[in-house]
């Protein structure tokens, strides 16, 4: 008879297992690596109001299995299935108070990723949300974000370039202007913020239409700015 040490028994036994389950098995048992998580929805620093779409990004070498949602530390929604989203009944929270929101993945092994933490605001009555988040303003170019607004509307907001230095200019356009503005015309701005780093405005919209928020960059590097602004 011969006589086998235990580690070489335990091993073969392993790797007979191994061979019959597959290499997933064995990796998801080895895997000791967390996963990445990442809060995709909503932006940093949003106006949120009633119930509020959440989503996020997980990935791992060994599998996802599911990704828990919180807020204010609380689950709120758990997902195992990619695209990763849940529900935030934010209702009967107080006007403009701040709330966290973030996520969890657990991989296959049981390892856990967690993703940064978000704040978000519970929107006054009658807000209405423009932007909110971080832009890249290419070199020599700009970027636009459209909405449409009403006579009795106020548009508000503020911006701060993140990276990059200044941004040479932050202009509010109406339609009409803003054609004129992107085909290198004469146009004339409702609202004009030249060569800043940070800004805020505060303005009443005359007529109701179609408008425009716009980022210029004229430098030779690319800007990146945060920005947020709302309708109320």
């Amino acid at each position: 008879m011969v006589h086998r040490p235990w580690s070489v028994v335990i091993l073969v036994a392993f790797a007979a297992l191994g061979s019959f389950a597959g290499c997933d098995w064995l990796d998801s048992l080895l895997d000791s690596t967390p996963p990445t998580c990442q809060m995709t929805s909503p932006a940093d620093s949003a106006a949120v109001n009633g119930v509020v779409p959440l989503a996020a990004t997980a990935a791992d070498s060994s599998g996802i299995d599911r990704v828990v949602f919180y807020a204010d530390g609380a689950t709120v929604g758990t997902d195992s299935t990619s695209p990763y989203s849940a529900s935030w009944d934010a209702s009967g929270l107080a006007e403009h108070t701040w709330h966290a929101l973030s996520c969890v993945a657990h991989d296959l092994a049981g390892n856990k990723g967690y993703s940064d933490t978000l704040a978000v605001e519970i929107a006054g009555v009658g807000q209405t949300s423009v932007f909110h988040g971080e832009l890249e303003v290419p070199a020599r170019g700009h970027k636009a974000v459209r909405f449409d607004a009403s006579v009795a509307d106020t548009l508000s907001g503020d911006a701060q370039v993140v990276a990059g230095g200044t941004l040479s200019s932050f202009l509010w356009l109406d339609n009409e202007n803003y054609q004129k503005y992107v085909a290198s015309q004469s146009y004339t701005a409702l609202f004009r913020q030249d060569s800043f780093s940070q800004m805020s405005m505060r303005q009443a919209v005359a007529s109701s239409g179609r408008f425009y928020i716009v980022f210029a960059n004229a430098g030779n590097a690319l800007v990146k700015c945060w920005a947020r602004f709302v309708l109320e």
